[in-house]
């Protein structure tokens, strides 16, 4: 509760005792405090006295979020990220895989500074140490990771799957969403207490926020004239910029419509020289707002065009800040098919050409195989992968898919997966999935001579347990993959 130091507002405590014996429900004011903001000393000798509670210093923490009147200082902000810091579970780390620990990093660390971005625009260093936490832990299990441990950019970790990136939450990106969201309440819902107070909002969610909300006027009460988007779907300052850099700001925030259009109010707005272009905008601005009539009986509507329901949400607005990139071609072959995590994972950093083959390690200078290990030739053009996909492709009849010669791999899949019946497709990607991470890990078993047969023998045996924990699809394409014999 906010109040003055007065004997009016003070009165307070008196008021807690009647709601106490009323209801039963009793205030402690034992275990409350009182933090003054800018209170002379008479004031707090004043609150001692009546409410009898511990009075603690201002700046304060009120439900996990800094209370301040100025800008929040590090100390203020730093308990959030020793938050994170301490929910690292440091000894268990080594015995989670990196889909385990990516669960981790968007479950629990990427949700913790969630609260404190709904009030607070978190400044640059506190995002960056927070991002540091996240992807020490995600690639080593640990909170510091150098650059030689994260195989993927931390900027490409951070997109959504469709994007090619692992879905966890960009903060920063994720704070302007959640931001608009005040912006929103401002514009839709009037009964708020601190309706009519300006709201800090970045530029960024500032400007989404203006693009993704239409208006329907009705009696253009709660719509701004010049800045909202009423007119034909459009700004008054989209359809006549020249015109609308002669509005004052004052005007442009305050002018609603139903104000505006009231004996014509908008034109005593316009403050300046009129140039030609000026008056060829003001004319065409005039013939639209003339043409335009208010329904006194139905109040103003405001749409959030990135929704189907036009309804704000955090989800589409965050997804709204990736509008225009260039999609991950196979997302959903990777990440919508049928498969272990950790599996899901590896074909992830195959199709980006981040798993350690001889010809990445060489390109890093690093100690590499001169020739393929299971085939003894290049490991580009590897001999026995080809066999391996054709034994095991032509057993559930796609011989006709398989790889015939060298080239990538996500290109591969991609044609293969377009030449599959429908209804055998998702099957398929979770066979393709499947039998490239039996290679891999053939290829990087030790001391185990190469053997064709074996590894068709281990996806049969994995793809029978694929099977039993109700992968539908693998088990209607894969009735029996043959046991070889060595």
């Amino acid at each position: 509760m906010f109040l003055r130091p007065n004997q009016d507002d003070l009165l307070i405590s008196q008021l807690l005792k009647a709601f106490g014996h009323a209801s039963g429900l009793r205030t402690n004011l034992a275990k409350s405090s009182v933090s003054p903001i800018n209170c002379t000393v008479e004031d707090l000798q004043a609150l001692s006295e009546l409410l009898g509670c511990e009075i603690r210093n201002f700046p304060c923490s009120y439900l996990g979020i800094p209370l301040t009147i100025q800008k929040p200082t590090k100390n203020d902000l730093l308990p959030l990220i020793d938050k994170i810091s301490s929910s690292l579970p440091k000894w268990k780390a080594s015995l989670l895989s990196r889909a385990g620990r990516l669960v981790v990093v968007r479950a629990v660390f990427s949700a913790i500074p969630i609260h404190v971005m709904l009030a607070l625009d978190l400044p640059k260093w506190v995002v960056k140490a927070i991002n540091k936490l996240r992807r020490g832990y995600l690639w080593v299990g640990r909170q510091n990771a150098n650059g030689g441990n994260c195989l993927v950019s931390w900027e490409k970790v951070q997109r959504p799957l469709q994007y090619g990136g692992l879905g966890i939450l960009n903060l920063e990106t994720m704070g302007w969403a959640l931001r608009i969201r005040w912006l929103w309440l401002q514009k839709t819902d009037s009964s708020r207490p601190w309706e009519g107070l300006p709201i800090q909002v970045p530029r960024n969610a500032q400007a989404l926020f203006h693009v993704a909300v239409e208006t329907r006027v009705g009696n253009g009460d709660d719509t701004k004239f010049w800045t909202d988007r009423w007119l034909h779907g459009s700004t008054v300052g989209e359809l006549a910029p020249n015109l609308f850099q002669l509005i004052p700001k004052i005007a442009r925030r305050q002018r609603s419509v139903s104000q505006a259009l009231t004996s014509r109010r908008w034109v005593a707005d316009i403050q300046g020289a009129l140039t030609t272009q000026v008056l060829v905008k003001y004319l065409k601005l005039w013939g639209l707002v003339e043409a335009f009539t208010l329904q006194p009986t139905i109040p103003d509507q405001h749409i959030w065009k990135l929704t189907s329901s036009g309804q704000y949400s955090s989800k589409s607005a965050y997804n709204a800040f990736f509008l225009g990139s260039v999609k991950f071609a196979p997302w959903k072959r990777t990440w919508k098919t049928w498969a272990p995590r950790r599996c899901k994972i590896f074909i992830w950093l195959a199709i980006k050409n981040r798993v350690w083959t001889a010809d990445r390690l060489l390109k890093h200078g690093l100690p590499h195989p001169s020739v393929c290990t299971l085939c003894d030739q290049n490991e580009m053009s590897c001999v026995f992968s080809r066999e391996t996909w054709t034994k095991i492709l032509s057993s559930v009849g796609l011989q006709a898919v398989a790889p015939q010669t060298d080239g990538s791999f996500a290109k591969w899949w991609g044609c293969a997966a377009s030449r599959v019946p429908k209804e055998k497709r998702k099957g398929f990607n979770s066979l393709v999935i499947l039998v490239a991470w039996t290679i891999w890990k053939h290829r990087n078993a030790c001391g185990l001579s190469p053997n064709v047969s074996l590894v068709c023998q281990e996806v049969a045996k994995e793809s029978e347990l694929w099977c039993l924990a109700r992968n539908r699809p693998l088990h209607e394409l894969l009735v029996r993959v043959p046991r070889l014999e060595a």
